[in-house]
């Protein structure tokens, strides 16, 4: 299965200048414990944007560059392939980013950990291809900064 799990602005924003615009605790304990001892897949330039190495997960990065290779990281330089061989797996795959990678993944999730930021922030970076509508809410939380969201893909109809 292939899920996401990302937090936005109102205006879909995702980042700033590499990084997140946002520094939400919260938010952050709850990444942790919706990705603890998961399978989490990210791009090349997340990965190595991230200020440590993520603990106590199994990691995919996805790179473009044949001869990347990070010590205790999976690298897999075709997004597309690897969604395709693992969309019916009942071992979940979590994307974390980049916006290439929600962008290029959205089609194969069908079950998504959206933080709802509710402030707006200067960012450059933006998950448009996510719409509320595709989903159905499973679970919600009103945290002070953020509404949790756990959803699953609307069946097509």
């Amino acid at each position: 299965m292939i899920s996401f799990s990302v937090a936005l602005d109102p205006n879909k924003g995702i980042g700033y200048k590499g990084a997140l615009p946002w520094h939400l605790k919260d938010e952050l304990k709850l990444f942790k414990q919706n990705t603890l001892f998961k399978n989490i897949v990210m791009g090349q330039t997340t990965f190595d944007g991230l200020p440590r190495k993520l603990e106590d997960r199994y990691i995919t990065v996805i790179s473009l560059d044949p001869e990347y290779r990070v010590e205790g990281v999976s690298v897999v330089n075709d997004l597309i392939a690897f969604l395709e061989e693992h969309k019916e797996d009942e071992t979940e795959y979590i994307i974390c980013g980049g916006a290439s990678i929600y962008r290029q993944s959205y089609p194969y999730c069908s079950k998504a950990y959206v933080s709802f930021v509710k402030e707006e922030y200067e960012t450059d970076t933006k998950f448009d291809a996510f719409d509320l509508n595709d989903w159905d809410i499973v679970k919600e939380e009103d945290h002070p900064d953020f509404i949790y969201r756990e959803l699953i893909r609307k069946k097509a109809e």
